[in-house]
């Protein structure tokens, strides 16, 4: 239990510090002469992107620093390993299918999180055309899968694994990394996120490499970026496509930990 404790901490550092920089850009806006509180919550959210990419910047610069003040070496603490290029490729693409999937079966439905992005990617591109979705990509496909995986399996799963069997681990920290997605968007981004969660966690423990679950991670993000460009497909259509994604995904995944055993 005191393990969870401390991997939990550290997710709370983690959105403490989120909402810190949420704050100072705030301030950034109320200097700058927005005085009413809708205002200010609405040029927050304009610079979302921002936001996201500052604070992703700043946790990993502060665990870093806390690992080297205690002279721990960040390569065994958080398993970062390289491995064969194998071993990034049949996860990422597992990842990539299974989120896709998921991306086929709620795509009628709408996320806070989701609409949010949307704003701040439109609210850049004005500004600088294509500023919007390169700011996107730095953000969705390497920000958050570093901190995300850094924080959920380099920190959270290998304290927990000290104290329970590795499946128990995979499933706990999947479940914390799911409800971290509450606000995002309910509880239906919650078991979302906690499915993928359990996918990186197996990805972490078999490959013994954050670098993989990062990887992962990455591609599992891809579908954000590739639905926009897909024709109108009809519901019956895409229960279809996602239940062969799904079925693809798992069977990949159960050969690589086959391989991996």
């Amino acid at each position: 239990m005191k393990n969870i404790v401390k991997a939990l901490l550290c997710f709370v550092l983690y959105f403490v510090i989120q909402f810190a920089v949420q704050i100072v850009f705030m301030g950034i806006g109320a200097a700058s002469g927005i005085q009413d509180q809708n205002g200010l919550i609405d040029f927050s959210m304009n610079h979302l992107l921002l936001i996201t990419l500052t604070a992703n910047v700043v946790t990993l610069l502060l665990f870093l620093l806390f690992n080297k003040i205690r002279k721990k070496s960040i390569k065994e603490e958080w398993s970062m390993t390289s491995v064969k290029i194998k071993l990034y490729v049949y996860p990422s693409l597992a990842a990539f299918l299974l989120s896709f999937a998921w991306a086929f079966v709620t795509f009628d439905l709408s996320f806070a999180n989701a609409e949010q992005i949307h704003k701040s990617v439109n609210f850049y591109s004005d500004m600088v055309p294509g500023l919007g979705m390169a700011m996107m990509i730095l953000a969705l496909l390497l920000a958050q899968p570093v901190i995300e995986e850094v924080l959920c399996r380099g920190m959270m799963l290998n304290q927990i694994r000290k104290s329970f069997p590795d499946w128990a681990a995979i499933v706990i920290s999947a479940v914390i990394f799911g409800l971290s997605h509450l606000m995002a968007g309910g509880i239906v981004l919650v078991l979302g996120a906690a499915l993928m969660g359990v996918l990186f966690g197996i990805v972490f423990v078999k490959t013994k490499s954050l670098y993989a679950a990062v990887a992962a991670h990455a591609f599992a993000n891809l579908p954000d970026f590739v639905m926009a460009f897909l024709p109108e497909i009809s519901f019956g259509v895409r229960i279809v496509l996602a239940v062969v994604a799904a079925v693809a995904a798992i069977a990949i995944m159960v050969w690589f930990c086959r391989k991996e055993q």
